[in-house]
């Protein structure tokens, strides 16, 4: 097998143990946030709007463990095709292509730059 099938192979199987993990910890925090006793859609009939720091500061101080887990299930789940381009830039180069190695390195910049804007401080 030569070398870029076997980094590719690599990534492939990085990405599939990523979406795994994800999975598991979206999951332990669903389970864990889910109460036996009360409808857990009552929480659902008043919306607040809240930016996504002062959420994270609500649960952190209220030791709301199962909020964490999730959204570090989700925050492995949104990184992953961020590492995937990132991957493939970098497999491009050393394949000496440097024309779709630096295109895949501005979707990336792009990438980033469309997450960092959609953060309401």
């Amino acid at each position: 097998m030569d070398k870029v099938e076997d980094l590719e192979l690599k990534i492939s199987k990085f990405l599939r143990a990523g979406i795994l993990v994800a999975g598991f910890f979206i999951l332990a925090g669903w389970l864990v946030r889910f109460k036996w006793s009360e409808n857990p859609f009552l929480r659902f009939q008043h919306y607040e709007r809240t930016s996504f720091f002062d959420m994270a500061e609500i649960h952190f101080m209220s030791e709301d463990w199962a909020f964490f887990l999730s959204y570090s299930g989700l925050f492995i789940l949104i990184s992953l095709p961020i590492i995937r381009v990132m991957l493939t830039g970098i497999l491009f180069f050393k394949q000496k292509e440097k024309i779709l190695g630096s295109v895949a390195f501005a979707v990336l910049f792009f990438l980033l730059l469309s997450f960092g804007l959609g953060f309401e401080i």
